[in-house]
Order: C-alpha cells, then sequence, then structure tokens
C-alpha cells in the first residue's frame, strides 16, 4: 500500500487520473485470476491525452485493449474529484451495462479508504458521491436513454451494436453541453452504421484509431489469427476494418497506412527546401503542397454531370517524384466550368500532365482544354500512327469493360506498394467502401461515391507515362514556360 501521508501525494497529482488510477486502484485480468494494479498501456494512455484535449472523440479500437476499462477508470476519477457534474457510461444492452458498473465498484472497492469518497447507490444504475454532489449513470442504450440528465462526461461504447443508433444518439448529445465530453469507443461494424457514418464525415468528433499494433506483438497476433481461422472477422476485430456486404478491394493494412497520411487545410508540412507551408484552399481546390519550380506532375480527372446530388467531379494532382498528392478538387460544375478549373491549376502545377476520363461528359472538358490551349493532355496509346508521331489523337482515358480492372489494379497496387501517398480524406473513405460485387466487379456500396479513385487512378496512368519518359520526351507532355511555384 502507497504511504498516503507522503508529501508527493499532493492535490495536483491526486487530480492527475494516470497517477491516481495507477496507485490507489485495481482491475480484474482478462483471464479471472483476481485484482492487479492497474498500469496503463501506450494506447490507453494516448488516449488519456486525447480526452485531455478534445471534447468529442471517436475510437476504433482492436478487441481486448483495455478501453473501456480505461474510459472507465478516467470517468469514474473525474466524477469523484470535480464537484456537481453527472457522469454517464453507456452500453447496449443489460449485460454490457452490467459489466461497465462491475469496473466503477471494482475502482471503488480497491481504492484506498484515505481516499475513498463517501458513496451512495440512488439506484441500480445511479451512483452519486455526496460529498462532492456528483454521480456516475450507468445507463443500458434504451430509446430515452440520458433524457432529463444534463452530462457533463459520457463513454458510449459499442455503438455499432445499438437499436435505434440514430435516436439514441441525439438524444445523448443533446444532454451534454458543448464544454462536457463525448468518448465513443468500439470495434468497427458494418459500413453504413451510424458508426462507420460518424467515422468518414466531416464533424465535430477527433477520430482515434487503436488497431492490435498498439498492444500486441507480431508472435501474439500470428496466435490469434491462427486460432481465428477466419481473416475478415480477423480484419474487424483487429484490424480495423468495417464489415462490407462484399470483400473489399483495399486490405485494411493499407487503409491503415495511408490514413495515417491524410491532411487537411491548416496543417503545416514541411517543404523539400525547409520551409513551412500551411496548408490552405483556393476556391474550393486543397493545396497540399505548392509546385516545385523544376517539378513534374500529373493530374487525374474523374468528371460528371455537375447536378448537385449527383457524382462528383474530382482533380487529383500527384508529384512525379515521389508520388505524393499535392492537390485536390471536388465539387459539382458544368463540364465547361471543370475545364477551367482544371486548365487553372494543371498550369499551376508547372502544367501538369492531365488524364481526363473522357466518356460523354469528359468529352466536353477535354475540348475545352483544347481550346484553351492547354499544353499536357494524355493521348491514350491506342496506336502508333508514324515515327515521327507515335501518338494518336485521341484524347483521354476510355474507361471501358477491360480498361476499368485495369486502372483499379494499377491503383491499389500502387497504394499498397507505398508508390502513391495520399493527403485527401475524401478518397481514403471512398477506399473503405470499394468492393467485389457478386458478379466479382469493383465498385463503391449503394449510396458511396468512388470518383475520388478514380480521378487518383486516372492519375496513376499518367504517373507511369511519366515515369517511363526521359527528360527529352517530357518536352511532348510539358512545353510551355515554368507557371508558378517555388
Amino acid at each position: 500500500m502507497n504511504n498516503l501521508n507522503n508529501k508527493e501525494y499532493n492535490l495536483e497529482l491526486l487530480s492527475d487520473p494516470k497517477f491516481y488510477l495507477e496507485n490507489f486502484t485495481k482491475i480484474k485480468t482478462k483471464e479471472g485470476k483476481g485484482l492487479v494494479p492497474f498500469v496503463l498501456k501506450p494506447a490507453q494512455l494516448d488516449l488519456f491525452n486525447t480526452i485531455k484535449k478534445y471534447n468529442r472523440i471517436i475510437c476504433m479500437k482492436a478487441r481486448q485493449i483495455g478501453f473501456s476499462t480505461s474510459v472507465t477508470g478516467w470517468l469514474y476519477h473525474k466524477t469523484i474529484t470535480t464537484s456537481g457534474v453527472t457522469s454517464a457510461l453507456v452500453g447496449y444492452n443489460n449485460d454490457l451495462t452490467a459489466e461497465l458498473l462491475d469496473k466503477i465498484k471494482t475502482f471503488y472497492r480497491t481504492t484506498p479508504d484515505a481516499l475513498k469518497p463517501t458513496i451512495h447507490y440512488n439506484t441500480k444504475f445511479e451512483i452519486s458521491f455526496p460529498k462532492v454532489d456528483s454521480k456516475i449513470l450507468v445507463l443500458p442504450s434504451t430509446e430515452n436513454v440520458g433524457r432529463g440528465y444534463s452530462i457533463n462526461f459520457t463513454l458510449l461504447t459499442e455503438l455499432p451494436f445499438w437499436e435505434k443508433a440514430e435516436e439514441k444518439m441525439m438524444t445523448l448529445e443533446a444532454s451534454v453541453p458543448i464544454n462536457g465530453k463525448i468518448i465513443i469507443e468500439s470495434s468497427p461494424g458494418a459500413v453504413g452504421d451510424l458508426f462507420h457514418r460518424m467515422w468518414v464525415s466531416d464533424n465535430d468528433y477527433v477520430k482515434k484509431e487503436y488497431g492490435w499494433w498498439w498492444d500486441y506483438s507480431q508472435e501474439e497476433i500470428e496466435i490469434i489469427q491462427r486460432r481465428m481461422n477466419n481473416p475478415r472477422k480477423f480484419a474487424n476485430n483487429y484490424s480495423l476494418e468495417f464489415l462490407t456486404s462484399g470483400r473489399s478491394v483495399f486490405d485494411a493494412e493499407t487503409l491503415r497506412k495511408q490514413r495515417k497520411n491524410i491532411l487537411k487545410v491548416g496543417d503545416v508540412v514541411k517543404l523539400h527546401d525547409g520551409t513551412e507551408h500551411i496548408i490552405r484552399e483556393e476556391e474550393g481546390f486543397r493545396i497540399y503542397k505548392p509546385p516545385r519550380r523544376d517539378g513534374v506532375y500529373v493530374l487525374g480527372n474523374d468528371n460528371a454531370e455537375g447536378v448537385v446530388g449527383g457524382d462528383y467531379s474530382v482533380i487529383t494532382i500527384f508529384d512525379r517524384s515521389n508520388g505524393e498528392e499535392v492537390g485536390f478538387w471536388r465539387g459539382h460544375t458544368p463540364p465547361d466550368k471543370l475545364a477551367k478549373i482544371l486548365n487553372k491549376w494543371g498550369r499551376f502545377y508547372n502544367n501538369a500532365l492531365a488524364v481526363v476520363e473522357c466518356e460523354a461528359h469528359g468529352n466536353v472538358v477535354l475540348n475545352c482544354l483544347k481550346q484553351l490551349l492547354y499544353p499536357s493532355i494524355y493521348f491514350r496509346p491506342a496506336k502508333f500512327d508514324t515515327m515521327s508521331n507515335p501518338w494518336s489523337e485521341k484524347m483521354g482515358w476510355k474507361t471501358t469493360r477491360l480498361t476499368r480492372p485495369i486502372l483499379v489494379d494499377d491503383f491499389e497496387q500502387a497504394v499498397r506498394d507505398g508508390l502513391l501517398t495520399l493527403h485527401s480524406k475524401e478518397i481514403v473513405d471512398e477506399m473503405t467502401v470499394f468492393v467485389f460485387n457478386n458478379a466479382n466487379n469493383m465498385e463503391a456500396l449503394d449510396g458511396y461515391f468512388d470518383d475520388g479513385i478514380f480521378s487518383a487512378g486516372l492519375a496513376y496512368q499518367g504517373f507511369k507515362v511519366l515515369m517511363a519518359t526521359t527528360p527529352t520526351q517530357l518536352q511532348y507532355w510539358q512545353h510551355l514556360p515554368y507557371s508558378g511555384g517555388y
């Protein structure tokens, strides 16, 4: 037992949840072999730091890494050391609720008497601490969960398994003020459920991933894989892969690596010359990195009719030297206006080679680009005409039953092998819902988009051309003077 009279145990230390939990509480072992000191693991410590900084958090985590225990511990400590607060732990059924309640009781039971707060069980699911006028609600996710309360701190666990999750979330969010904390922790469920939609959408929640690599060794995870003998279930439970109605085109490890590369407006990045660049948007175009003076770039464009609510038109630009995404645009605009956007930003990136999908609306884009005298348009090498003019006059990439799999397969291999670095959240989110359907064709699930994938895939086709092109041959693609950059 720690000496509570030790001068080191001052109020500042006691107010630190890590110090308090590790020194004055215990937890039950996974194996049911009694109580052990609560020593926070790296993932749990990272989560504590995240909770300290943000008020709205979604944690997607692997099974059995102790998140419900650690967040329950944090919430218990916060409640007994803060006056006048209401905390809530919400599980998807009575069994999970009982488990959460047991964790609270274990924390309290193992706390030294000198630090134990006065406790009162108001109801089966409400514990109050009269001396600080605070209480903890431990609730199942019933229809009216949280209604009638003003909740300061809340943990919502296993959201994918909630019935009528949307209605219950609306009630709970309305019960928590802006300066209160909502922490959602769960393994991924299925594509399209509330947890997934909250994960991929732009909202006020900070997203954190805690897969098996945080706490498990390679040897341990290989044992789990062999015992489970179900790759899809393993990917869902440990590698943070959402379940889909079809087999995913992009594996969980690829998605994890690319998600780490996501950047947003306001982030600061280092440029090749050591200077810093603040990511910004101009007229809807996101500039991850400005063009280098001697840089060579490639642009992919998947285009649509331009009707709001329909498919997006997307422009993605990559740096030839390292495969890094440097610019991104997505929106709904008529093909002629899209051509002007492409012309502006393509020229900005040193007359980037523009690989434009040429079906329907794409032909309008290409003809407008030609009228704008854009200098670097991709011509598909359908045939050789003459030695002096080796490229046929066929502008753009033509997507057919035969070329579509080539485009997708090439792009999937490129991101899996690390040849491309994606910064746009939109593209990575699309990759999570891009699957093989029953006919073994690759497509987005119903209700989702894949325009960003095809834009990046088109760019990669141009990327391959440029990688195989000599400096002299590049003049064929880029023959106008330098247009910008640093």
